[in-house]
C-alpha cells in the first residue's frame, strides 16, 4: 500500500479475499512523496474496520521495492498489487518486474469499482489449450467456490489453426480437467471466435480473470497476459506456473 487510490483498491481486496479464505494479510507499506497533510493510511483503517478479527500485519518497505515485494510471495499463497500508485497512470512500473519474479500467483486489482467490489459473482478462467490450462481452471474453481461465484471458463480461438485439436475440443478437455478437480461450482464453457484480446477488453460481467503468466523464452509474461494487465476492466489473476 501507497496511499494511493488503486494501492488502497488492492488492499481492501486483499483483506477480503483473506477473510473469505480465513488466511491472515500482510501488507508491505511503501514510502511515498507525498504533502503531509495528505493521509496515507486511511486503506488501513478502512480494512481494520471492516474486518477486525482479521490478523493484519504491516511493515515499511525499502528502497527496494521490487525485491522485497517478491521476497514475500516466496512465503505467501497470493500476492495482491494495486494497478499503478500515486502520480502514475496506465499500468504501474513495478508490476511487471514483480509479476516476473513473484513466486506465487498474484493479483493486479484494476477495473470498475463493481468489478473491485466483487459485485458480478463470476469468475472467467481464459484457457489456451496447452499445458498451464488444468493450473488455470484449480484457482479459477477454487476462487469462485470460496466467493460463492460463477466459474465461466473461455476459450478464444478466431480460427482452427491447430492440427489434430479443435477449439471445440480444447473446451471438452477443460471440461473434463475441471470435472476431475471435484470443485462443487457452477461452470459454464464458451468458444470466443475473438483474438484473445478482444476477449480480454470486453469479457463482460466478471469479476476476475484468470490465466497464466504465458512466459516465452524472450519475455517472462506473454502478450496476452501483458495486455489483461494494461487493458481488462476487472482484476486479473496471474497463474503462477
Amino acid at each position: 500500500m501507497d496511499g494511493s487510490y488503486w494501492g488502497n483498491m488492492a488492499l481492501d481486496w486483499a483483506a477480503r479475499h483473506a477473510w473469505t479464505r480465513g488466511a491472515s494479510l500482510h501488507v508491505l507499506r511503501a514510502r511515498v512523496d507525498v504533502p503531509s497533510d495528505v493521509p496515507t493510511d486511511l486503506g488501513l483503517s478502512h480494512a481494520h474496520r471492516l474486518y477486525p478479527l482479521l490478523p493484519i500485519n504491516c511493515r515499511p518497505v525499502g528502497p527496494a521495492p521490487v525485491v522485497e515485494l517478491t521476497t514475500a510471495s516466496q512465503d505467501s499463497s497470493l500476492l495482491v498489487l494495486g494497478c499503478r500508485g500515486h502520480r502514475h497512470f496506465g499500468l504501474g512500473e513495478l508490476v511487471i518486474p514483480v509479476l516476473a519474479g513473484a513466486h506465487s500467483d498474484t493479483v493486479v486489482v484494476r477495473g470498475t469499482p463493481a468489478t473491485v467490489r466483487g459485485e458480478h459473482h463470476i469468475v472467467t478462467a481464459m484457457i489456451s489449450g496447452g499445458p498451464d490450462d488444468d493450473v488455470v481452471l484449480r484457482r479459477a474453481g477454487e476462487f469462485a467456490l470460496s466467493h460463492r461465484s460463477r466459474l465461466r471458463v473461455v476459450h478464444a480461438a478466431p480460427n482452427d489453426l491447430r492440427p489434430g485439436r479443435t477449439p471445440e475440443d480444447v473446451l471438452h478437455i477443460a471440461e473434463l480437467q475441471l470435472k476431475a478437480l471435484g470443485l462443487a461450482v457452477r461452470a459454464s464453457f464458451t468458444l470466443a471466435r475473438q483474438l484473445p484480446h478482444e476477449v480480454l477488453e470486453n469479457p463482460g460481467d466478471t469479476d476476475l480473470l484468470v490465466l497464466a503468466r504465458g512466459d516465452s523464452p524472450r519475455h517472462p509474461l506473454g502478450p496476452v497476459t501483458r495486455a489483461a494487465l494494461y487493458h481488462s476492466p476487472c482484476p486479473v489473476l496471474v497463474v503462477h506456473t
